[in-house]
């Protein structure tokens, strides 16, 4: 598993705006939970998916291929019938989860980066 640091850095970002795209959706799904005539919908991000995929089998992936694969573009599917709000809540809570899990893996890159350039812990 060999990816560059830009390629981490870059997946770690589409992986964030997918967090961040899914916990939209979920909210929208609730917001109109009260229209018993509107489908939920789920995003779609098989493409994006695929290439994170890629990254972390050690392929290479062009930074300009992951930063193009661009989440607000990713298709919404609609489901036969709305969700339970329940189900829709857990979908906003699994997407924070992924993207406080993804920040804080970012932020530990970055730390170690300024631990390796600087040489020294605290700086």
């Amino acid at each position: 598993m060999s990816y560059s640091p830009t390629e981490a850095i870059h997946a770690a970002s589409l992986g964030l705006s997918m967090a961040q795209r899914r916990a939209e959706v979920a909210a929208t799904n609730i917001a109109l939970r009260g229209d018993g005539a509107r489908a939920s919908q789920r995003v779609d991000f098989s493409q994006q998916l695929g290439l994170l995929q890629r990254v972390a089998r050690g392929g290479e992936v062009s930074p300009s291929a992951l930063t193009q694969a661009a989440v607000e573009s990713a298709p919404l599917r609609s489901e036969a019938a709305p969700s339970s709000l329940d189900h829709e809540v857990a979908e906003m809570a699994t997407a924070q989860l992924k993207y406080q899990s993804l920040a804080e893996a970012v932020n530990r890159h970055f730390a170690l980066t300024r631990l390796a350039l600087s040489g020294r812990a605290g700086a």
